[in-house]
């Protein structure tokens, strides 16, 4: 996307924008129009105008919510809006994408997929480059949106993971686990079922290793790769490690009861029942590695004992998770990537590739019956005509 100086942003940076609801587009400008003339603070009364201001801070929350499955679940919208100033205000070297660390490269995506999102999100900002208050007023109430849709995915997630376990959804769970329940001490390393998903593949299957993790005599770390990954009864195999990676049924099922909504997880790939799902109402179109690593964290998070989210899960960090999943996919050039991205395409729209007019790549070249038809009535024509 272009800077405000000018200059353009790698081909790797730009962000495919999202369609969201018209209504929402003044949402932003008017939000930060009523904090500059009204100041922000708490106030004694409730005017129509501070009616009007909870409306706009609803809106932009409604843009977290959009913004929270597409990318960085962990940096704080301040600080992207921070990084995103000084690399839109810097000189055309300083703000050469290739000198950037790692850490830069994702705020910079990050700001990028923001300024998509939200209409006028960089004029806006830059224009409260001096204003920081104001801006990160709004910033804050973006970020309210990001961690609500984040407990609202792992609340609902939660409640039905016990159903996606199973290969055969209709075998029960023993000891059944409680869904409902306020703590969750029957799940993670505590029940078999969830503690063979959770257990790096690398481990032996076993109760005994289970016992060996709690009492710590076991790492498990965000660079070990969890069962829950791959298919039902995969084997650890030490010279192919990649072998049907993020294949797993529980993933699968995972990703379509997120973005599609719980009571599609279970029909045919494609499938959809009830109400717009995240994916239709955040405009996306398409799995990334972003939405798919965001799944993968949320199934490890509902897998396991831990009540609230939390930075790490002992030696398990979350965020060092996460950017592991998007390392293995963010590779355009690389076919295996693309075909899980594919994969998940076909389970949660129906198709592999969304984006294209047709995803008949692997079907065999077929005869054009209407062509024949044509074909056919013209020939009867020039028979008749004779």
């Amino acid at each position: 996307m272009p800077t405000s100086s000018g200059q353009d942003h790698s081909p790797s940076d730009e962000i495919e924008p999202s369609v969201l609801d018209p209504a929402m587009q003044a949402a932003m400008k008017n939000f930060i129009t009523l904090a500059l003339n009204k100041g922000v603070g708490k106030r004694k009364k409730r005017s129509r105008e501070d009616i009007a201001e909870e409306s706009m801070e609803t809106s932009l929350r409604s843009f977290g919510h959009f913004y929270s499955r597409q990318d960085d679940p962990f940096s704080r919208v301040d600080a992207i809006v921070n990084f995103g100033i000084k690399y839109e205000v810097a000189d055309d070297e300083e703000s050469s994408s290739e000198g950037l660390s790692a850490k830069e490269k994702r705020l910079l995506r990050s700001w990028n997929l923001l300024c998509t999102l939200i209409p006028d999100f960089l004029t806006e900002m830059l224009a409260l480059s001096e204003n920081r208050p104001v801006r990160k007023a709004t910033c804050q109430e973006i970020y309210k949106g990001v961690t609500a849709a984040r407990a609202d995915d792992s609340s609902s997630l939660r409640g039905c993971i016990p159903s996606y376990i199973h290969l055969d959804p209709k075998t029960p769970l023993t000891p059944p686990i409680q869904v409902k329940a306020r703590h969750y001490n029957d799940q993670g390393f505590h029940h078999p079922a969830t503690a063979s998903l959770l257990c790096p593949l690398k481990y032996p299957d076993t109760q005994e290793t289970y016992n060996q993790i709690k009492a710590g005599k076991l790492p498990v770390t965000a660079t070990l790769l969890p069962r829950f990954l791959f298919p039902d009864r995969s084997v650890y195999d030490p010279t192919d490690i990649a072998k049907d990676l993020l294949t797993g049924h529980v993933m699968l099922r995972a990703a379509k009861h997120i973005f599609q909504g719980p009571s599609s997880a279970l029909e045919e790939p494609g499938a959809h029942r009830g109400k717009q799902g995240n994916a239709a109402l955040s405009g996306i179109t398409s799995m990334t590695p972003y939405t798919i690593a965001y799944v993968a964290m949320q199934v490890r998070f509902t897998l396991s004992s831990t009540g609230s989210w939390t930075a790490k899960d002992g030696a398990f960090s979350y965020a060092e998770f996460y950017w592991h999943i998007v390392g293995l996919l963010d590779d355009e050039d690389d076919p295996e990537c693309t075909d899980i991205i594919y994969l998940y395409n076909h389970h949660v729209f129906g198709t592999a590739n969304p984006n294209s007019n047709t995803d008949n790549s692997d079907l065999a070249e077929v005869e054009n019956e209407f062509d024949v038809v044509k074909k056919q009535r013209a020939a009867k024509r020039a028979r008749l005509s004779l």
